[in-house]
């Protein structure tokens, strides 16, 4: 968790502060009479502890004849560059996107997904117990930051921190997101929890050394994987039988979204359904099965400054699904755009190379035809084939991804370029037929 916003970046509260309410020489308390809102809501919009919302968008809109999506879309930077330094190294800058994705894609999917504090704010208020959900000031939700995780785990969980306050109070309450993406649940999760909680308070001392009080934390979580989880949210059912006194042992439950079952419609906005349902196809295999669904969903996402999410999704199915079907996805959407909206996915899908190493066409073979198989022994083949996979493996991408792209895994590779090496060592006189298959 960091204190504070970064020097640099203006909030849209400062804009409002330094551009209109100095201009015009409005203080907080006549804006607050002049809108019809509470003007401890203007300080806080000021200070950058309250975002801007829709119905805040159109009071300002009315008050400085502006229009509403000024507003809002200041407010969308806003979080998205909030989101880009909080979770530094994480959601890309310059950084291609097909070269950050590849690597631990669950992981990098759900991050990107939920950093978004838009999208966030629907899942949580959709998912979480109606009580809690109107209790709280949702105007103040913040992305705090991520990775209270053990490095051990972070191929399997990921996690975001977002702290919020409750309505008309200034007790901020932390929203601890785990995303659980593995194939066998872990009992585990509950003394894990304990150890991030515990990094999560560290993290607020150093940044709030005279604090007096720890804020709540409402552990959650997300799980997507092929198993439905098992186990219990109560912490103290770890701990075995004893005689002692049941008040001296640590009792705590985490909220459990249990998104396993692919039959189960995820609750959210667009994005996280469709970000559910391509995690979903990965543990189940049933990529096809969700073709028409995720067509629909994907005709509707909704283009926005900053993170392309057309890019996000298409380079997440191409790191975890067949290539084959996901070119067969690919085909289905250009139909669609090709018939409604025009050529923006085929722009999408042009971009979807990973620095002009991968030259896969639309219609579904990639340069030297890397069909899993090689079509011959031939040494000029063999040799582009190996300085593709080189150039891949030296942009740090993975063999997870390489083995999708290309149908060849690392142990075909070797044996590759052996035959590869043999191959250069006969006179070109030899008749290539007569050289046994390896």
């Amino acid at each position: 968790m960091k204190k504070g916003t970064p020097k640099k970046l203006l909030s849209p509260g400062k804009i409002l502060q330094n551009q209109f309410m100095k201009t015009d020489a409005i203080s907080a308390e006549m804006l607050s009479t002049s809108m019809g809102v509470p003007v401890r809501h203007i300080r806080e919009i000021i200070a950058g502890r309250r975002a801007i919302s829709p119905d805040i968008a159109v009071r300002l809109s009315q008050q400085f004849n502006t229009t509403p999506d000024y507003w809002i879309n200041l407010q969308r930077q806003y979080d998205i560059e909030i989101a880009k330094q909080k979770l530094a190294g994480i959601i890309p800058d310059d950084v291609p996107i097909e070269k950050f994705l590849i690597h631990n894609p669950h992981d990098k999917l759900c991050r990107l997904v939920f950093s978004d504090r838009a999208e966030a704010l629907v899942f949580f208020q959709s998912n979480l117990p109606k009580k809690l959900v109107d209790r709280l000031d949702w105007d103040t939700l913040m992305l705090e930051g991520s990775q209270y995780i053990d490095e051990a785990l972070k191929s399997t969980t990921s996690d975001l921190l977002f702290s919020i306050c409750f309505k008309e109070s200034d007790v901020r309450c932390f929203l601890y997101l785990l995303f659980e993406h593995q194939s066998t649940p872990d009992k585990w999760i509950r003394f894990r929890f304990l150890k991030y909680n515990s990094r999560i308070w560290d993290d607020s001392f150093n940044n709030f050394p005279k604090q007096l009080s720890l804020n709540p934390i409402l552990n959650i979580v997300l799980y997507i994987g092929k198993n439905k989880w098992p186990h219990s949210n109560e912490f103290s059912d770890l701990i075995g039988e004893s005689p002692l006194d049941p008040r001296f042992i640590h009792r705590f439950e985490h909220l459990l979204l249990d998104l396993s079952d692919k039959n189960l419609k995820v609750k959210g906005a667009i994005k996280a359904q469709i970000a559910h349902l391509l995690i979903q196809a990965h543990f189940h295999q049933h990529f096809k099965d969700i073709f028409r669904l995720l067509s629909e969903l994907m005709e509707h996402l909704p283009q926005t400054p900053g993170i392309d999410y057309y890019q996000v999704f298409l380079i997440y199915m191409a790191a975890t699904q067949k290539r084959d079907e996901v070119i067969e996805f690919v085909n289905i959407m250009k139909k669609q755009h090709d018939n409604n909206s025009g050529g923006f996915m085929l722009t999408a899908i042009e971009e979807w190379k990973l620095e002009g190493k991968l030259e896969g066409k639309l219609e579904g073979k990639l340069e030297g035809k890397l069909e899993g198989k090689l079509e011959g022994k031939q040494e000029g083949k063999l040799e582009g084939t190996i300085s593709i996979i080189e150039s891949l493996k030296q942009s740090g991408i993975d063999w997870q991804f390489i083995s999708t792209a290309t149908g060849i895994n690392q142990q075909t590779f070797e044996k590759m370029k052996i035959e590869y090496q043999h191959l250069a060592s006969i006179p070109a006189t030899m008749n290539m037929s007569a050289i046994p298959a390896s």
